[in-house]
């Protein structure tokens, strides 16, 4: 009888997409996926982050990396939510993680902690290497995983590859028909966090118009 390879459930993942890959880097989009056991589907989330204006004045912005991912300064100051308000949205999100699993290293963690200080706070739980997570399976299982990530292009937008590290370990385990739900109807502070409405907006201390205006640069946006 063939036996599903042990994981660590549930299973969480985080991506972001940032300004720049350099050490003034600061993210302007997050993505969690959440795969709770094998026979449950896999959710996740992602939202635009509003620069803060120390991040503007004093961080790097790189046209290559925005080439990458295609967001835009005006983009992320128009649509993105207060770093404060993503934080804790993404704190109650992980309230159950033991491990937060990701493939950025070090520029992951240098990301997470620019989004949680503003708000004073701390991810809830430790980030954990992917690849470190694959050595930990069989030889074959690692394999299937590896193939299918190799040959599925990552789309360097946060929510779609912080999904991509979930689906990879479900073709590992050779469930494929894996159906992908919001994380957002699982957890209402996300869809407070990925708010839409110009109420929310006012509400919740998005970029101005006015400020929007007055920063946008010549990144295209």
């Amino acid at each position: 009888m063939n036996r599903t390879p042990v994981l660590p459930w549930p299973l969480y993942t985080i991506d972001f997409e940032a300004s720049s890959l350099e050490p003034g880097g600061y993210p302007i989009e997050v993505g969690l996926a959440f795969w709770g056991a094998p026979d449950e589907p896999v959710y996740s989330w992602s939202t635009l982050i509003c620069p803060t204006d120390e991040w503007t004045q004093h961080g790097d912005w790189s046209k290559a990396s925005r080439a990458v991912h295609g967001i835009s300064q005006a983009e992320a100051k128009a649509h993105g939510r207060p770093p404060s308000l993503v934080a804790k949205a993404v704190s109650e999100a992980l309230t159950t993680c033991r491990v937060l699993w990701c493939d950025g290293g070090p520029y992951d963690a240098q990301w997470a902690r620019a989004l949680f200080k503003p708000a004073g706070l701390r991810l809830p739980c430790p980030l954990g290497d992917w690849h470190q997570l694959l050595r930990t399976l069989d030889n074959n299982t690692r394999d299937r995983a590896l193939h299918w990530i190799e040959q599925t292009p990552a789309e360097h937008r946060a929510r779609a590859d912080a999904e991509l590290l979930l689906l990879a370990l479900a073709h590992g385990i050779q469930i494929t028909s894996r159906p992908t739900l919001n994380l957002e109807d699982r957890i209402p502070a996300l869809v407070l966090a990925n708010a839409r409405t110009a109420g929310a907006e006012a509400n919740l201390g998005g970029c101005s118009a006015e400020k929007l205006k007055s920063e946008r640069t010549d990144d295209g946006g």
